[in-house]
């Protein structure tokens, strides 16, 4: 059977298990299965469907069975770990894919307690060459190294091809964790398997083995522990519900206050995953100066296109905290630097070229925390001494660099010459260089964050090597999932405590995430600690949503708890305008003039909003008095000259368009609206000297055209008529 078929085969029976289609995937799975000669899958099978058949003849007579919901959903769970033991049994007989090769090779957990006895020893050795003279431990050090770099791949490869543990192998496995005499390297290196098997291969054992972890006194096992566990439960978030074993374990989970406060730093941290590629977008690319010089063109005769202006225009309250400031001015440097303080990825552009050394060729290395023992970095600058680790030290200790980024870094370092080498240990090395200065020394750090900084690389980690690694065709891509845990009714009690909810809620607000924000903060406005912080935010959601209606619903809210906030009466007007209900919006508008009776864009909004309402005089007066206080606001004088020609004066509007004109990069329709006062005025020849600026301002002649039509009405309305128009528009084209 090939491996097309041995999948859908697989898939079939999920979708008929997700439906609760029970007998069907059973019989589904009995065809075919004797041809494996693995008769303990077929024992599995075989006992499963013999439960099934007694629970059907026990229900067929109506005896009573108070536990028949319970075993039926038992059932359904085992179903779902025998589909993937059977199509795993079939892809290992001859599938060339890494994990089949390597399950081939380690078929089940029988020789781990050999390699641990071996990791042990070589870890014992290791404190006993360090009392030996330099020149007589080198050999032995070079053996036991090399000895190390041969265990950890078995290791790690031993447990991630496991698919069915016994509850024995989950205790050796726990105690294995708990072995100090195992390094903590190895043990991290082990945790990782543990979750890529699970990921692969669903086994509850393995789930509770996660669990277990996860409450460990280590910082670096409990956080990857945690990571590995919360991508489990993600990717088989529909089969919880089968596995008792599964929840009583979290629900323990939940009583260890460290743990969840990791969890919710962790569910933060896999959602700042999605800001990798825009991050890796912008230290890739620079904004293309000729698109900032393209004209915008505009929906409304103001020069504004309303939408966009109230996406820019004081869009964020700058008393939300939380907010970063977008300062353009403060340049691209301050801006990297702020996305590493928050724990962003900024390297991932900078590093994944350097993925192609050959130690990535093995898959374990590329989740090994990163070990200055290693020989592949003991050998690039051994210890002399005299401080020559360290750069190593600086590096191991740095919390921006993940582990991986790190390996890379050694590797690039190896092949600097040595002269130049040397000269960059010194620089590093020396007391006082602003380059040692700026190293985060994680390991000092008080545990919570140190647990933070561990988890940020790990998932950095993993973020590699699902992204590009020569092994991530071969998986499923975690990082393509939602990994928002409170869009999962089934894991938001992870992160259900009041104070985790409006954290996440906020933290998707800042980075514009509004539909799922909006979710999260449903679920936070139930505990009733709302303030009007959180009411604006809201508001601000649905407005991002476009459903205006609710926003304005929010901002009254927020009104009602804190009134008069010049912020919140704005936002009001501008839903209330984005709707077209001018009429109301003039309302706040001039609530919150009076609020601040100076504010150059309230005062154009409000301008706007009259000259909407055809109350021209309303907008001259807020207009003219913009012009004053900011001569240069081109949005000001566009706005007179706009309003000058609706209501007559040609000669004022003449004026103010040329003004325009003079300025730097004229718009598009600076062009266009300059040539309908010349049109109407009878100066043609003029008018069609501005339409063909206009046309090479937006390189589209059918635009213009299309414009002059849209403004058909109020251009008829200045005595231009219909047959006249016609003409118009062809001349143009």
């Amino acid at each position: 059977m090939d491996e097309k078929r041995i999948k859908e085969i697989q898939e079939k029976v999920t979708a008929l298990l997700d439906d609760t289609r029970l007998k069907q995937a059973i019989d589904t799975l009995n065809e075919g299965i004797d041809e494996l000669q693995d008769w303990e899958l077929r024992s599995r099978l075989n006992d499963m469907h013999t439960s099934y058949r007694f629970l059907l003849e026990y229900m067929s007579k109506g005896m009573p069975d108070p536990s028949r919901e319970t075993l039926h959903t038992d059932l359904i769970g085992r179903c779902y770990i025998i589909n993937d033991l059977i199509a795993v049994s079939r892809m290992s007989e001859h599938s060339t894919k890494v994990y089949f090769q390597m399950r081939r090779r380690y078929k089940n957990l029988d020789g781990l307690a050999t390699i641990c006895d071996k990791l042990r020893e070589n870890a014992a050795n290791k404190e006993v060459t360090k009392e030996l003279p330099a020149n007589e431990c080198r050999s032995v050090k070079e053996e036991l190294a090399t000895e190390h770099e041969r265990l950890l791949p078995q290791l790690f490869n031993m447990l991630w091809c496991s698919v069915s543990w016994s509850k024995a192998d989950a205790s050796n496995i726990k105690e294995i964790m708990n072995d100090a005499s195992i390094p903590l390297v190895d043990r991290a290196l082990a945790v990782s398997a543990i979750s890529m098997s699970a990921i692969k291969c669903l086994e509850p054992l393995k789930v509770t083995t996660l669990c277990s972890i996860a409450a460990s006194e280590s910082t670096l096992l409990s956080t990857r522990a945690i990571i590995g566990l919360i991508l489990v439960l993600l990717k088989y978030s529909g089969r919880m519900g089968h596995y008792r074993e599964i929840g009583d374990a979290i629900a323990s989970l939940k009583e260890n206050a460290t743990v969840m406060h990791r969890i919710q730093t962790i569910q933060i941290q896999l959602l700042r995953c999605r800001e990798t590629q825009k991050i890796d977008r912008r230290m890739r690319e620079e904004i293309i100066p000729a698109m900032m010089k393209n004209p915008q063109l505009r929906k409304e005769k103001f020069s504004i296109d309303i939408l966009k202006e109230i996406e820019e225009d004081e869009d964020k309250n700058p008393e939300w905290k939380k907010w970063i400031e977008k300062d353009e001015i403060k340049g691209k440097i301050e801006e990297m630097a702020k996305w590493q303080v928050e724990g962003a990825d900024v390297y991932m552009s900078t590093f994944s070229q350097l993925k192609n050394f050959p130690f990535f060729s093995e898959m374990s290395n590329w989740f090994r925390p990163f070990d200055p023992e290693a020989p592949s970095v003991a050998e690039i600058m051994p210890s002399d001494g005299n401080g020559g680790r360290t750069l190593i030290g600086a590096i191991c200790n740095s919390q921006f660099f993940c582990n991986s980024d790190k390996y890379s870094f050694c590797f690039t370092f190896k092949q600097v010459p040595q002269q130049q080498r040397d000269m960059l240990m010194g620089q590093v090395s020396g007391e006082g260089d602003p380059a040692s200065m700026e190293i985060d020394t994680a390991n000092e750090a008080p545990t919570e964050k140190r647990a933070e900084v561990e988890s940020n690389q790990y998932i950095q980690d993993l973020y590699r090597f699902f992204k590009l690694s020569n092994f991530r065709h071969e998986f499923d891509d975690p990082f393509a999932m939602s990994l928002n845990l409170i869009d999962d009714s089934s894991l938001m009690t992870l992160v259900e405590s009041d104070d985790a909810i409006l954290h996440t809620f906020r933290y998707l607000v800042e980075k514009e995430y509004y539909s799922e924000a909006y979710r999260a903060g449903c679920i936070y406005e139930k505990s009733g600690k709302c303030d009007a912080q959180f009411f604006q935010e809201m508001g601000y959601c649905l407005q991002k949503e476009h459903n205006y209606n609710a926003a304005i619903d929010y901002y009254t809210k927020a009104d009602i708890v804190k009134p008069d906030t010049l912020w919140t009466l704005r936002h009001i007007a501008q839903c209330y305008r984005l709707q077209g209900e001018s009429d109301k919006a003039l309302s706040y508008y001039r609530m919150a003039e009076e609020l601040a009776p100076e504010n150059i864009s309230l005062l154009l909004q409000t301008g706007e909003s009259f000259a909407t309402m055809k109350q021209y005089d309303e907008a001259f007066a807020r207009f003219y008095k913009v012009e004053y206080l900011k001569p240069s606001s081109r949005r000001a004088l566009r706005a007179i000259a706009w309003c000058s020609f609706i209501t007559g004066k040609d000669e004022q509007a003449r004026s103010y368009y040329g003004r325009l004109h003079e300025m730097p990069s004229p718009s598009f329709e600076d062009y266009l609206n300059a040539g309908h006062v010349e049109w109407v005025t009878k100066n043609n020849a003029k008018a069609i000297e501005y339409y063909n600026k206009a046309k090479e301002a937006c390189s589209n002649p059918n635009l213009v055209a299309e414009h002059i039509m849209k403004d058909k009405e109020i251009l008829k309305a200045r005595g231009i008529n219909e047959k006249e128009l016609l003409l118009l528009r062809d001349i143009i084209l």
